[in-house]
């Protein structure tokens, strides 16, 4: 049995909290106040989320092609020859990736182009490159590039010359008629795209995406226009943030607050931005630690509150404070993702939890070599899993970039990567290979 790391102390494993904001996500998703679907065209469908199967109404290709410019024939023909021998064959009229299917005469040959239909009693193609043709396309005296070709095909016979099937695409070899081509939830890609126009799709049924109200607390925010009196508050970095990230993930961020740590108020704003907007989500920032002002925990323990969360403590660092639950509103029930306060805190906890139970493509994953800042070795918090923000290096390496304190933005805005230190591990030597999570 695999051994389970020593957790900190009234602490929750990652997955734990993963496995419930998934649940979060899929009641939202169930319920009658989900977002829609809308059909749209496949040139405007880059980046959002299928929303039924896709099936191809053809093959693809459609008819056996050539792979190479080069001459189709039977490899019949070359039966009564031994290998080495010198090959000649009547060529019958060239054949254009345009033109429709049509035959070859036994015992001939016939030019063919790249793309071009095979045509019936040909079963393989000889590259223009093996034969004394060394290229269809030849200048003529009047300096005009012309089709000039011999009346027969010459060239010397190898062992490949007769397989049959070669550089021959078969009708259907890259897509078959009633294959899936794509799935209900996949991220519409540009490759994923350019499969669905090979078949003919012209329109797909997407998902509406999610609509979000996202909000920063806290009384010592200020404006950027506020005046000197005011500069010992702070700007608030936490919803411009949250909000870029959200979108990056697919999710229609339709308001944007920052209240005060009035419990009251934050209710009454945030169920009347959720109204306004038929939002879907709420992803908080702050007030859900063990302070004497924490006004989302303060807004859920009031009597008859909208509110429903439940906290847990997450067995990470930055990012162990976590909040989840709904929002009671008038147009249904609104799913509330309460994130820490610090900004890399929120952040962290965007990447390790939330994108997944949005249903965002994953980052990519691989175990690579860390740099230390000093290569000195650097403490790393026993039974919690370290996030560190890194960045990668061109020989394979991520170098760790600021401290572990989670309110340097400057170092996250300097990272491409976020590397994941397991709960056992106390300190992270120089050279020690742990998981990488790549944000490019």
């Amino acid at each position: 049995m695999e051994h389970e790391p020593r957790l900190a102390p009234g602490r929750i494993p990652l997955a734990e909290h993963r496995r419930s904001l998934r649940e979060l996500m899929s009641a939202v998703l169930d319920s009658p106040h989900a977002p829609g679907v809308a059909t749209v065209g496949i040139e405007s469908a880059r980046d959002r989320v299928l929303a039924r199967d896709v099936t191809s109404p053809v093959n693809v290709p459609p008819v056996a092609n050539s792979q190479m410019d080069g001459f189709a024939l039977h490899v019949a023909s070359l039966a009564n020859a031994p290998d080495g021998a010198s090959i000649s064959l009547p060529l019958g009229p060239l054949i254009a990736a345009g033109e429709a299917p049509s035959t070859l005469e036994p015992g001939t040959a016939r030019p063919i182009m790249t793309g071009a239909p095979i045509p019936a009693g040909a079963n393989a193609v000889i590259p223009v490159e093996a034969t004394d043709v060394w290229r269809f396309s030849q200048l003529t005296g009047d300096g005009s590039d012309a089709c000039r070709l011999p009346s027969e095909l010459i060239f010397r016979l190898a062992p490949e010359h007769r397989t049959e099937g070669r550089f021959v695409r078969h009708a259907g070899s890259d897509t078959e008629c009633g294959d899936v081509v794509a799935r209900a939830g996949q991220l519409l890609t540009p490759r994923l795209i350019g499969h669905l126009a090979s078949v003919g799709v012209a329109e797909v049924e997407v998902r509406e995406p999610l609509r979000a109200v996202v909000v920063s607390t806290g009384s010592e925010l200020r404006d950027r226009g506020d005046d000197a009196a005011d500069q010992w508050r702070i700007f608030d970095a936490n919803s411009p943030l949250i909000g870029a990230a959200l979108e990056e993930a697919g999710i229609e961020v339709c308001a944007r607050l920052r209240v005060p740590d009035d419990p009251r108020a934050l209710l009454d704003e945030v169920r009347a931005a959720c109204e306004a907007a038929n939002a879907h989500l709420v992803v908080s920032s702050g007030g859900v630690s063990a302070g004497a002002l924490e006004p989302i925990r303060q807004a859920a323990e009031m009597p008859r509150s909208p509110l429903r969360l439940a906290f847990d403590k997450v067995a990470m660092q930055p990012g162990g404070p976590q909040g989840l639950g709904m929002l009671a509103s008038a147009h249904g029930e609104v799913a509330w993702i309460a994130l820490p306060g610090n900004p890399v805190s929120a952040f962290v906890s965007l990447e390790m939890f939330v994108r997944d139970a949005l249903g965002a493509p994953a980052r990519p994953r691989m175990s690579l070599p860390v740099r230390t800042q000093t290569g000195e070795r650097e403490a790393s918090p026993e039974g919690l899993v370290q996030v560190r923000r890194a960045r990668l290096n061109t020989d394979s390496t991520v170098k760790l970039v600021g401290g572990a304190s989670s309110h340097l933005l400057g170092a996250l805005a300097l990272s491409d990567a976020l590397v994941l230190i397991p709960a056992e591990v106390t300190h992270v030597a120089d050279g020690d290979i742990h998981e990488v999570m790549i944000l490019r």
